[in-house]
């Protein structure tokens, strides 16, 4: 094992002791001994050195931590800030930043009232309210001016990226996803189809996707007849173009530089070792100390040192096994070691353990290998040099992909959903690390069996059941399902209220894939499940919830339907014996110190509706002095009845779960006016077909007062209450609604 390695090994150790705020002593010697022991003819001064070097990057990595800690207790305190922009934002809108000083930067994420820019834009940024975290700088209400629009290379991927979605239409998001690094729009049940199927890391650019370009583009220019040195380096110029162009993703760096530390190797004809190329672009990317916490070139990395460790498994498949049969052994032996090799980050990241992982990279391993280069041509040709040929040859292969990661999510048995914890972490590290010393090791069998057994043992702990922690306080959990619904209430002693259960679709439903993990995550029982309406994006996932989670009551509105997933949900009710109830006006559910009232419909007005929108079942939480209004699909005619039956007291909220997804059918200005929230809750797709949520309803929020959560900016919500006061936590975000709260004494 090269010294180069275990140079970088204890300066990557230093650098995440530094940067975590771990303790140095007695973490570090015991890493420090773990280097040593690796570099098998380390003695002396070597040694010593690696040491140096460990406590180095420990020491470097503390100073960046502490001048990011700095900046960020001077941005708390500031008035104006003046950021660049990561992404396009508009008023209701949210968006990442960035904010540099001197040695030091803050991670920003900003919640935007007024103004407007693109990403890559920088802008100031006044009257808003900053929170600190461990996340960085949130601002929220954050008022917009420009200062300066964005640069060449964010102008030129805003012009791919609206060129992508022309040409490739709904296929656009992917297709942006795996060219440009841009995932917005990529929905939440196509996420998890590929997580399910251990296929993740293809959406983002990784490694992989900078070799297949790399090498695309040597075969081009050796084909337009350039010596061979001449195409090498053309190739490894074009790609590190690409690279820089794509805004240098650390992945896409590291394999950049391998790719040309190998070509440099050729023209020069000097062997080169694996591990030493391989902590060559591994380090690449340190530039910045920050990047060793990047979770993208934390799986480059882990994969590439698999491809390493499996290229020595591959050199021991029996010689008679030859053409086909081997290639065919030798893509399963990398497959089923990178798998191992990334379970501790997958586990930790994606609360999953796809035992599937190894067939499916496999088989999709042909398709993308032609995809990539299909897709960069459609990124260089335009409309009038043969582009939409190109584009008709990338869609056929988006969707095959994409049939892959679902045939291999949808096989029984193929995932293993994981409560990421300090000793599942602890015992999925092992898993990654006996798997890689197995295969670079001359007996492996040893580190065989504690791969598996550690395996066993993180399979078998989900299993458990789950100890329900009491809250404490009232959470409200606007569950990010897609272009759909789902919400859930947990009470105070740890049990679980759920309103509508998201959407299904080809081979799954939110049910299964988001809400019942989610819960199970937690703990305890579902006491009741309350359905608004029987379209398939809020009960799609009812019949899942139901087998899973076995609620002890169900109500729904009553709008008979005969989808199939409500005709599925109510089979589903009947053959586990769950007690069924219709709503009643005015009847009201406690539950552990909390009120749960029915404001709406009626068996008389939903009788006389032809579309189930307007027969939604309306919820109204009540916490102590606080109210909680839930409107399900509930369009302006639902909206007026229920103001003119109950009037607008019985309607005043402090937090308002948006109906219809913001459409602009719903949310009337005199239904807002008698609500008056202070918090506005908006579930709904990103890029989604429909238009939602309505600018128009969103003006309306804004005018008045409301802050707006929306689940396709900020992912699953969380709002935690006592009764008196009103925390928020969103994308990792925590803070307290400031604001006077209407309802509180």
């Amino acid at each position: 094992m090269p010294l180069l390695l275990a140079a970088a090994c204890a300066l990557v150790a230093g650098a995440l002791l530094g940067l975590s705020g771990a303790p140095l002593l007695p973490v570090a010697s015991g890493l420090a001994v773990a280097v040593l022991a690796a570099c098998v003819r380390a003695q002396g001064g070597v040694g010593l050195a690696l040491a140096a070097c460990l406590l180095a990057a420990h020491d470097r990595g503390a100073w960046i931590r502490a001048a990011d800690a700095r900046c960020l207790a001077e941005a708390v305190r500031a008035t104006r800030w003046e950021v660049a922009l990561r992404q396009a934002v508009a008023p209701g809108g949210f968006a990442r930043a960035v904010a540099r000083g001197p040695g030091c930067q803050v991670e920003l994420a900003l919640a935007v009232r007024s103004g407007q820019a693109e990403a890559g834009a920088v802008v100031r940024v006044r009257r808003a309210e900053p929170t600190g975290s461990d996340r960085g700088l949130l601002l929220r209400e954050a008022q917009l001016t420009m200062v300066r629009g964005p640069g060449p290379l964010d102008r030129w991927r805003h012009r791919v990226a609206t060129r992508l979605d022309r040409r490739f239409g709904p296929d656009g998001p992917a297709a942006r996803a795996l060219l440009i690094a841009d995932a917005r729009g990529l929905s939440p049940e196509l996420r998890d189809r590929y997580a399910d199927a251990g296929l993740v890391h293809i959406l983002s650019i990784s490694g992989l996707h900078v070799a297949i370009v790399g090498g695309a583009l040597l075969l081009l220019f050796q084909a337009v007849r350039l010596p061979l040195a001449a195409a090498r380096l053309a190739a490894v110029a074009t790609a590190a173009l690409y690279v820089l162009a794509i805004g240098a993703p650390p992945p896409a760096v590291r394999s950049v530089t391998l790719f040309a530390a190998t070509v440099l190797a050729q023209l020069r004809q000097r062997p080169t070792s694996p591990w030493g190329t391989f902590a060559l672009a591994a380090l690449a990317p340190l530039a910045d100390l920050r990047t060793v916490l990047d979770l993208g070139w934390q799986l480059s990395v882990s994969g590439y040192a698999a491809i390493v460790v499996a290229g020595r498994v591959g050199r021991r498949i029996p010689a008679r096994w030859a053409g086909w049969r081997r290639r065919v052994a030798q893509e399963l032996v990398t497959g089923t070691i990178a798998a191992f090799a990334t379970t501790a980050l997958v586990t930790w990241h994606f609360g999953r353990l796809s035992l599937i992982a190894p067939i499916s990279n496999l088989v999709v391993g042909p398709v993308i290998s032609l995809l990539q280069p299909t897709l960069f041509l459609t990124m260089l040709l335009p409309d009038a040099l043969g582009a939409a040929f190109v584009v008709d040859a990338a869609r056929p292969l988006l969707r095959l992909m994409d049939a892959i990661a679902a045939g291999a999510a949808a096989v029984p048995g193929a995932v293993v959903d994981v409560a990421p914890s300090a000793v599942t972490a602890w015992l999925v590290g092992v898993v990654s690390i006996a798997a890689l010393v197995a295969g670079w090791a001359r007996r492996p069998m040893r580190w065989i069996l504690l791969a598996l057994g550690a395996s066993a043992v993180t399979v078998w702990l989900p299993g458990r059941p789950a100890l329900a922690s009491a809250p404490a306080r009232t959470e409200i959990h606007l569950l990010d399902v897609g272009q759909g619904d789902a919400i859930a209430i947990r009470s105070p002693r740890g049990r679980w209220v759920l309103i509508d259960a998201g959407r299904r679709w080809s081979g799954g439903d939110a049910g299964r894939s988001t809400v019942v993990p989610h819960l199970r995550r937690r703990g305890g029982p579902l006491a009741l499940l309350i359905l608004t309406h029987p379209h398939a994006d809020h009960i799609g996932g009812a019949a899942s919830v139901a087998r899973a989670l076995r609620p002890a009551q169900v109500i729904d509105a009553g709008f008979v339907l005969g989808q199939e997933g409500y005709r599925e949900l109510l089979a589903t009710l009947a053959a586990r014996d769950i007690p069924w109830q219709r709503v009643r006006p005015g009847a009201t559910h406690a539950l552990d110190g909390i009120a749960i009232d029915f404001l709406a419909p009626d068996s008389a007005w939903a009788a006389s509706r032809d579309d189930p929108n307007e027969a939604s079942t309306v919820v109204r939480l009540r916490v102590g002095a606080l109210r909680f209004l839930f409107m399900g699909d509930a369009e302006a005619g639902e909206e007026a009845w229920v103001l003119d039956r109950l009037g607008p007291e019985a309607l005043q909220a402090t937090v308002l779960k948006v109906g219809h997804h913001g459409s602009r059918t719903s949310t009337s200005a005199p239904f807002l006016d008698a609500v008056g929230p202070r918090v506005a809750l908006v579930s709904v797709g990103a890029n989604n077909a429909y238009g939602h949520p309505s600018s128009d309803v969103m003006r309306r929020l804004a005018a008045q007062g409301a802050t707006v959560l929306r689940t396709d900016h900020l992912g699953t919500v969380i709002l935690r209450t006592d009764g008196r006061t009103l925390e928020v936590e969103a994308a990792a975000y925590r803070w307290m609604v400031t604001r006077p709260l209407p309802h509180a004494p």
